[in-house]
């Protein structure tokens, strides 16, 4: 299982690729793809939308994942995060992805051991996990390969 990993955001929405071989999770590919505030909104999302798309196509994703939203007080935060996601989860449908979706404090648990724990931790264990030289930059794309080995670790466990 090849997993593509989505971490939505309208400015910059990161992605992570791992692949499942036995009992472990090897790194393929991560990055962002960046939107700008100053494009029409409905660009930005067509763009997001294809993306992904091409990415999960490209790279062979037979699963996707993303985080699911955070509602903060910020409403006009959550409606572009909303939005974000929407696209994100269309460019994997779009791909023939089923999808599957781990809340924020999920991913931090499964990756760090901790629901509340920093950004930095959470990218550490991204790298030692998959084994990588250094930590995976930028946070976005760090925070997609979390969303990724989240995924990972779920369904083996759904498969005992």
């Amino acid at each position: 299982m090849r997993i593509l990993g989505i971490d939505p955001g309208l400015n910059i929405t990161g992605y992570g690729v791992v692949e499942v071989e036995r009992d472990r999770c090897v790194y393929i590919r991560h990055g962002v793809f960046r939107t700008k505030p100053a494009q029409a909104r409905l660009d930005r999302l067509l763009y997001l939308r294809d993306e992904v798309r091409a990415i999960a196509v490209e790279c062979g994703a037979t699963a996707g994942a993303i985080e699911a939203g955070f509602v903060g007080q910020n409403m006009r935060a959550a409606m572009a995060l909303g939005e974000a996601r929407a696209a994100a989860l269309l460019g994997m449908a779009d791909a023939g992805l089923q999808v599957a979706e781990y809340a924020p404090a999920l991913v931090k648990q499964t990756v760090s051991g901790y629901g509340r724990g920093e950004k930095s931790q959470v990218a550490e264990m991204v790298r030692l996990q998959l084994g990588l030289k250094a930590v995976p930059t930028p946070a976005d794309a760090a925070d997609a390969l979390a969303v990724a080995i989240t995924h990972w670790a779920h369904a083996r466990l759904g498969a005992l």
